[in-house]
């Protein structure tokens, strides 16, 4: 790879202050572990699980200062910084930045002169993906008139996208003792909500965090959040109101093989 490709381990600047990585592969995706189970009495078997493995990951590069004195300097600080646990490794890439959450597991120096030395680093990283630095969005602000309704999207990345996602009830009527299902349009697995739903109402669902608010406080709900593999996706909306005007809102971080 290109010693001018920007890399950072948290404030670290990696590509600077006599630092430069020549490789690394970071960017290789983890491990999928597939679970197969034999087919009765047929040849082959049936895949039932798949799920990615943690990434270990090395970097390789030199370290160079002006003197014997300042590379001691420079080897004692690359190693401090390289010691702080669950940093965020960025790396350029496709004109943004990837982020991997990581950990230095191995440091290895080899002084090749007075003022050089060479290092590679083993990171670990837990969830092996690559994330965007920023939130985008999966669903802008739309509304809901019908009993029953599909919003079509994209997922982007290639790796499944974990939604923050809001509902607000603007106006209902009908809405005592009802249920409210939310699903995936591809899965068909829902959240369903049963209460009494009153204007204003706010549903608050974060995959990530695992968690359901109504107006800001934890709700019980059958079913799983949501969750959307990379690709066209799609949300569904069912009620048992008599009318409703809803606005429905989701936002995810991409995620990266």
């Amino acid at each position: 790879m290109s010693s001018m490709k920007g890399i950072k381990f948290g404030d670290f600047d990696m590509q600077a202050n006599g630092v430069t990585v020549t490789d690394t592969d970071v960017l290789s995706p983890p491990q999928n572990k597939i679970q197969a189970d034999e087919l009765a009495e047929r040849d082959g078997a049936l895949v039932v699980k798949q799920q990615y493995a943690s990434k270990p990951f090395t970097v390789y590069g030199y370290l160079r200062a002006s003197s014997a004195t300042a590379l001691d300097t420079l080897l004692d600080t690359f190693k401090a910084a390289m010691s702080v646990r669950n940093q965020p490794f960025d790396i350029e890439h496709a004109g943004s930045v990837r982020r991997y959450l990581a950990s230095q597991q191995n440091i290895i120096i080899s002084q090749s002169g007075p003022s050089v030395a060479g290092f590679s680093v083993q990171f670990l990283c837990p969830d092996g993906m690559g994330w965007d630095t920023e939130a985008s969005a999966l669903i802008s602000s739309t509304n809901i008139s019908q009993s029953a309704a599909t919003i079509p999207f994209v997922v982007g990345g290639s790796y499944k996208a974990d939604p923050y996602i809001k509902i607000t009830v603007n106006t209902v009527s009908g809405g005592s003792n009802k249920t409210v299902s939310i699903g995936n349009a591809s899965t068909l697995r829902t959240v369903s909500i049963t209460r009494t739903w009153s204007n204003g109402d706010v549903v608050e669902m974060d995959r990530q965090k695992g968690e359901l608010l109504v107006n800001g406080i934890p709700h019980d709900y059958r079913g799983a959040l949501l969750s959307f593999d990379a690709g066209a996706a799609g949300i569904t909306w069912n009620d048992e109101f008599t009318a409703r005007d809803v606005t429905i809102l989701a936002n995810y971080t991409r995620r990266w093989l």
